[in-house]
């Protein structure tokens, strides 16, 4: 699982809080066996990856297909909170001023496996 995380240039992408260097920490914690580990990996995500104020952020992107990833193995509530990530992200992606120009393409791509997973 998170096949490809070391590929992607953390160190090029940025999120709320500038370089995204903590971003792969905060995806493999997820994975964790402990609960606590996991919602704050997902605290975390959420404060890092959504920008309130209308803009989708690289990092988004870059998260996006790991999120998609990851939902099957986690537990409901940390899953409900990462789906309610995306879907903040999603609306966001459609509505707001700035959107990162990778983001439709992510979408594109994720919306169709999320809605896989949700119709299982």
């Amino acid at each position: 699982m998170l096949k490809g995380l070391e590929a992607v240039a953390w160190h090029e992408i940025d999120h709320a809080y500038g370089i995204a260097l903590d971003t792969p920490g905060h995806l493999r914690a997820l994975l964790s066996d402990d609960p606590e580990v996991v919602a704050q990996a997902v605290a975390d995500l959420d404060k890092t990856v959504y920008e309130l104020g209308g803009f989708v952020c690289p990092a988004a992107t870059a998260v996006l297909p790991f999120l998609v990833e990851v939902l099957p193995a986690l537990s409901d509530e940390p899953r409900a909170a990462v789906l309610d990530l995306i879907k903040r992200l999603a609306d966001d992606g459609e509505n707001a001023e700035q959107v990162d120009p990778g983001w439709p393409g992510a979408w594109a791509v994720a919306k169709p496996q999320l809605e896989d997973l949700l119709r299982d």
